[in-house]
């Protein structure tokens, strides 16, 4: 490759320089520690190639060559792994587009763009690596789309204000994603309504939309303000695809109308997080979703947690050392409370333990180090910068122990709920992205949970049962008689694996109720989808089940791809 290709992002510090080499090269301690539950590289992987680009063509070029042999041949999942970092100044377009959307004194913008072509780089069923690093000082009027693909980093992008929200204009969107990285964006559009919008909705599309099959996400030190909706973690109440899990962590949003994100199934973990003016509603759990919310600060926040609108199939929350302990805070941190919900935390209180292990390390800090520091070192043009104790003037790690037990004064128990949420089917749960499970940090229930809800016992810990070579399987997650799986296929060799079938047989029987993520046939037997068949060396390919037993198993996995 030629050179004239090859960049380090201008503006960039020594430390964060070395870094970007360290991507080249396919080093993994710049990119691998997430915080969350993804955990990639990106285009950090042997065999690397560097580009700069000035504009969203040709980005899509480049990746769309990257698809490509020597031959010209086109590679399923990508020929090489590509870092691209964009250089192009889009200001003058995103200050015109929140000119022409901002309402007058009638409700009224002057020049409303939502049926507009939507900007877009789209990164296709590619699973070689990408990594999207936007140059200090480079801004986007364009969206970024990870679409049946793996191993992406999107960072350091300013993309503001989009046109075309009729035509689904998200500023980032992850369709069937994993091990997506989203990290130190700068995401903004206009907090206002346009009269005539289409569905009275869409004057702009979200900042981030995570969606359909999407496993393994972490979306980390973004700013997002002036925003009227956030984010979706599912795009309809049937779109909850086997259950998504999703760390947020040193996020600060400010000034957004709603979704924060809207939760619909799955598991969510939100910590470090500043919420500062939500002007209808917050962190929104439907569908029998999970979220764990700890240490995070909120402010000037209007329905903060809550279920509501068009969904009265509630999620649960998890809330652990947020700034707000109490209602007797609400009038000190203005956390105020509307009607419409069918479930808002006006008690402050959790309302069922967030019932799967945390498969990753982090560290949290105080709530208030969150509100005096973060701004220092999330958003664009911090060079990596995260919220360290340093950074916080010293030891300020805040507990991950529960701060209260389940709430019992709502219609369900905490003990139906948590049964609830394990008997539903396949689409209300999910496998964790790592067999790296903390145990130091896991959800657990109190003595009085009643045995309906074992998810949160240690037997729900994420934990490696057989391995076999490259094949593992694993307990997700096991309860009564139900329980959830996992089988991980990991390419210890050195060329990559292009398409896989694997078989394991039950003794005890063990049926299955619900699958993702694979193509099954037979009993026990599952191959690749287009979007997961190629592994590259040292990566890791997952799918999932949940059935019924009468005593825990763990049987051999067997196939080509074993040893």
């Amino acid at each position: 490759m030629s050179t004239q290709f090859k960049t380090t992002a201008p503006g960039f510090t020594l430390k964060a320089t070395a870094a970007a080499i360290a991507l080249a090269t396919g080093s993994t301690a710049f990119a691998a520690a997430t915080g969350g539950f993804s955990t990639t590289d990106g285009g950090s992987a042997s065999g690397a190639k560097s580009f700069t680009a000035a504009t969203y063509q040709e980005i899509n070029t480049i990746i769309a060559n990257a698809k490509l042999d020597a031959n010209g041949d086109k590679v399923t999942g990508g020929a090489y792994p590509v870092i691209i970092t964009y250089t192009g100044n889009e200001d003058s377009m995103i200050a015109q587009m929140i000119k022409d959307h901002t309402v007058d004194s009638s409700g009224n913008c002057p020049n409303p763009r939502w049926n507009d072509a939507y900007r877009y780089v789209e990164i296709k069923e590619f699973t070689k690596g990408v990594t999207i690093l936007g140059a200090n000082g480079s801004s986007a009027n364009f969206g970024v789309v990870v679409n049946k693909s793996s191993n992406v980093i999107i960072r350091n992008m300013k993309i503001g204000a989009l046109a075309g929200a009729n035509n689904d204009a998200d500023m980032i969107r992850v369709d069937s994603g994993s091990n997506v990285w989203v990290d130190h964006n700068e995401l903004f559009a206009v907090n206002n309504e346009c009269k005539g919008s289409p569905d009275g909705d869409l004057t702009f599309e979200s900042a981030i939309d995570i969606k359909k099959e999407s496993h393994n996400v972490t979306v980390s030190y973004n700013y997002i303000h002036d925003s009227k909706k956030v984010g979706l973690d599912g795009s309809s109440s049937s779109d909850i695809a086997g259950g998504r899990e999703i760390t947020f962590h040193h996020n600060i949003y400010k000034n957004v109308n709603a979704r924060l994100p809207l939760q619909r199934g799955g598991w969510t973990h939100m910590y470090n997080n500043l919420y500062d003016g939500i002007t209808d509603s917050g962190i929104n759990v439907r569908q029998a979703g999970y979220s764990l919310i700890e240490s995070n600060w909120f402010q000037n926040a209007k329905n903060p947690i809550t279920c509501r609108y068009d969904s009265s199939n509630c999620g649960f929350w998890d809330l652990r050392n947020n700034n707000v302990k109490s209602p007797a805070d609400f009038a000190t941190y203005n956390i105020t409370w509307s009607s419409g919900g069918t479930v808002d935390a006006t008690n402050w209180t959790t309302t069922a333990p967030f019932p799967i292990a945390i498969p990753y390390s982090y560290s949290p800090m105080t709530p208030q180090c969150v509100k005096d520091k973060l701004a220092t070192v999330a958003g664009v043009g911090k060079n990596g910068a995260t919220l360290t104790s340093a950074v916080c003037g010293g030891s300020s790690t805040s507990s991950s122990t529960p701060s209260s037990t389940p709430a019992t004064s709502s219609s369900k128990s905490s003990s139906s709920i948590a049964a609830t949420s394990t008997s539903r089917s396949s689409s209300s749960v999910a496998v964790t992205s790592s067999s790296k499970s903390s145990s130091s940090v896991a959800a657990t229930s109190s003595s009085k949970s009643s045995s309906s809800a074992a998810t949160t016992s240690s037997k729900s810990s994420s934990s490696v049962a057989t391995t076999q070579g490259n094949c593992s399987y694993v307990i997700v997650n096991n309860w009564g008689s139900g329980f959830v799986g996992a089988i991980r296929i990991t390419n210890k060799g050195t060329s990559a694996i292009n398409g896989w079938n694997v078989s394991w047989k039950y003794a005890n029987g063990t049926t299955l109720t619900g699958t993702w993520n694979a193509n099954f046939s037979g009993s026990y037997s599952a191959s690749n989808l287009s979007w997961n068949a190629v592994i590259q060396p040292g990566q890791t390919v997952e799918f999932g089940f949940q059935g019924n037993h009468t005593t825990a198993e763990t049987p051999v996995v067997t196939g080509s791809v074993c040893n």
